[in-house]
């Protein structure tokens, strides 16, 4: 008996310790979950990088909404590299606030940058009781940091003075992560379609009658004419040019002369000319045609019934991207009663050139 006395007496002081260590505990989870519980969380929050490729300078705008309805009257925004708000903050690198500006906000306003820091941002405004409105706060000239391996964080936090200093109202943490962009990159090749014979369709696609006319016996007391058409289309952006190039009708040293200004036909006289218009003396040739509106005849070579032609004129043109147009070219030729005998030929040749 007397040795269950002295262990029972000798456990005594173990079980008050045991009771007392319960007891700590208790209260340090009552402590705990006290400090845990006072402070509330913002809600909705986001973070959009307007840019997020590494060490762009962006926008960055932060939403939330506040969730005690009491006065405040500043906001802190830190940028960290965790979270967690009792946790150190390292800062992510590469990251810069330190020249971010305030350019627009919404729902709780009247803000602006009382401090900043390399990776903070505190917001100041007379104190005013805040709702349970959806804000937002947009901010220029933001660095983003360089790491596109792990994500960073804004942490959040709003007080009742204008220095967010003293007691946390609400808080919350918003993650983002910059990323290498993917690029995307496609083109389209310059192209240009351009076709010439005695008949071209409006799209190029079919011609006829060849490249050579025989325009019959020249007579003074005659005209003599041919026809030729081209077409042409092109995406450059400068448009197109199409030129004339080659002498006037010649046998040997004679010519016929080439006319140097718009002339109606005149039998009898030397006349060598074209014009890209539909004529009624003589009655021949036809006004371009197509889907595109903006390639037009050179006014020298679009004036019904008169012709001219200078060895390297631009005949038509395109100021820009061009659809297919069609032109008819008419020529015509007159003779003088002394003109000497002879064969008489000219080659000419249409060049067209894309203001690529």
């Amino acid at each position: 008996m007397q040795r269950l006395k002295r262990l029972s007496v000798g456990l005594l002081p173990h079980r008050l310790a045991i009771a007392q260590t319960v007891l700590l505990l208790l209260c340090s989870f009552v402590i705990f979950t006290s400090q845990a519980s006072a402070v509330i969380r913002f809600t909705d929050r986001s973070l959009f990088i307007y840019n997020s490729n590494p060490s762009a300078n962006t926008k960055y705008a932060i939403s939330l909404t506040y969730t005690t309805q009491t006065s405040i009257g500043s906001v802190d925004i830190k940028f960290c590299d965790d979270p967690i708000p009792y946790d150190p903050c390292v800062t992510p690198a590469g990251l810069d606030v330190s020249n971010a500006t305030l350019v627009d906000q919404t729902g709780e306003t009247g803000y602006s940058i009382l401090s900043q820091t390399t990776n903070e941002i505190v917001l100041t405004r007379p104190p005013g009781v805040v709702g349970q409105t959806p804000s937002a706060y947009t901010f220029d000239n933001i660095v983003n940091p360089i790491d596109t391996a792990n994500s960073f964080s804004a942490r959040l936090s709003d007080y009742a003075s204008t220095d967010a200093s003293g007691a946390v109202v609400d808080l919350g943490s918003v993650i983002n992560q910059v990323t290498e962009p993917i690029i995307l990159e496609t083109q389209v090749p310059p192209t240009m379609v351009f076709c010439v014979a005695q008949q071209v369709s409006p799209d190029c696609k079919t011609t006829s009658g060849g490249n050579v006319t025989d325009l019959g016996t020249l007579d003074p007391n005659n005209v003599l004419t041919a026809t030729s058409q081209m077409a042409v289309g092109t995406n450059a952006s400068g448009g197109f040019a199409i030129t004339a190039n080659g002498p006037g009708m010649e046998a040997g040293t004679n010519v016929i002369d080439p006319l140097a200004t718009p002339t109606v036909s005149a039998p009898g006289n030397s006349q060598f000319g074209i014009n890209l218009v539909q004529n009624t003396s003589p009655a021949l040739g036809s006004d371009p045609d197509g889907d595109s509106t903006n390639a037009i005849a050179m006014p020298d070579y679009a004036n019904p019934n008169e012709f001219m032609y200078k060895d390297g004129d631009v005949v038509a043109e395109a100021p820009n991207v061009s659809l297919v147009r069609r032109y008819t070219v008419t020529y015509i030729v007159n003779v003088p009663p002394d003109l000497r005998a002879g064969v008489y030929t000219t080659t000419v040749t249409y060049i067209c050139t894309g203001r690529f």
